[in-house]
């Protein structure tokens, strides 16, 4: 039987990842460092206390194992953390970020109000520029681990993952329109004519591809996203069919309006960001469908709606730097149309 060990177990793609396995017959060990319970379908999972060990102690700990999935890695000192125990399993798979991509101009989707969005011509494959390792910057301190791992020899498959949806998301992108039909707004000012592009990425379709990997360690780069790029429209279209809910969407041409960022969805975007999956689906990759997968991640954010805790659960929406549920804005905007 072979084993793996997952960290993150507690989050959306630690669970996806642990799941897929258990269910193909591996022996999985889950580290959640919060001490939450990870969720119920991981009942085959053993459970691990990470709290206040480094990773590689953890991974010496349970013992030798066929992989490693980390999606919680987010800098070199990570990497180096993960290498000190390479001894101790065969495959490594880890999250990395598709917001390392950089334009000619050297944008990227980090450094948006700085410098604006980048524009890349087409799908991003995976041999497209990106931005220098660094630790100023989220996106640098991806790119940092991408190169220290890549370069350490290891068999690691690097995953890029966009928008990533799934449940147990801190940042569950849904709720953006979801709380706005609870509320009962009877407009949604929508910015870029509701035409923007932002590749999804499933957390399922995540954990399908880093399975794959596993099963075939190598040292690799690859894509992960949905088989379709959906416009901001598309995105509402399906959260709407998934839930039930009204969403009367009032698209206008242009940016987000004000300090209150009016019409800007989290899938609002200048310019269309959409990743090629060519090379994973030379693994057999099929990628997923948001109209398909989205439907139980709405459930739960409806559960999770229910009990009345949103913010702590959706803790992502406080770091906006604004309040993106600023409905007074909205209306005065709206009236100004």
């Amino acid at each position: 039987m072979r084993s793996a060990l997952i960290f993150g177990g507690a989050g959306q793609l630690g669970a996806a990842v642990a799941e897929r396995l258990l269910s193909a017959g591996w022996r999985v060990s889950v580290v959640s460092r919060s001490g939450a319970v990870p969720h119920r379908a991981l009942g085959g999972a053993k459970l691990i206390d990470g709290a206040g060990k480094s990773k590689a102690a953890l991974i010496e700990e349970v013992g030798a194992v066929d992989a490693v999935f980390d999606p919680l890695v987010y800098d070199e000192t990570d990497a180096q953390d993960l290498l000190r125990a390479r001894q101790r399993f065969g495959a490594l798979v880890v999250a990395s970020s598709a917001s390392v991509y950089a334009d000619p101009a050297g944008r990227s989707l980090i450094a948006i109000s700085q410098s604006g969005m980048p524009k890349l011509d087409g799908p991003i494959g995976e041999d497209a520029a990106t931005v220098e390792p660094s630790a100023e910057t989220y996106a640098g301190r991806k790119a940092w681990l991408e190169r220290t791992l890549l370069e350490s020899g290891a068999a690691v498959s690097i995953l890029r993952p966009c928008a990533v949806y799934g449940t147990r998301s801190t940042h569950p992108r849904e709720w953006w329109f979801i709380k706005r039909a609870l509320d009962g707004r009877q407009a949604i000012p929508v910015a870029y004519g509701g035409r923007s592009v932002f590749h999804t990425s499933s957390a399922r379709g995540v954990a399908e591809l880093a399975a794959l990997c596993m099963e075939t360690p190598d040292r690799r780069v690859l894509n992960a996203a949905d088989r379709s790029a959906l416009t901001v429209r598309e995105v509402a279209a399906a959260v709407a069919a998934a839930t039930g809910l009204s969403l009367p969407l009032a698209p206008f041409e242009g940016p987000p309006v004000g300090p209150a960022h009016v019409g800007s969805t989290p899938w609002s975007v200048e310019h269309r960001f959409v990743l090629d999956t060519g090379q994973a689906a030379k693994l057999g990759w099929g990628g997923d469908d948001y109209g398909e997968r989205v439907g139980p991640v709405c459930d739960w954010v409806l559960e999770v709606a229910r009990s009345g805790d949103w913010r702590t659960q959706f803790s992502g929406f406080a770091q906006y730097g604004y309040e993106p549920f600023d409905y007074a804005a909205e209306d005065q905007a709206l009236a100004g149309r």
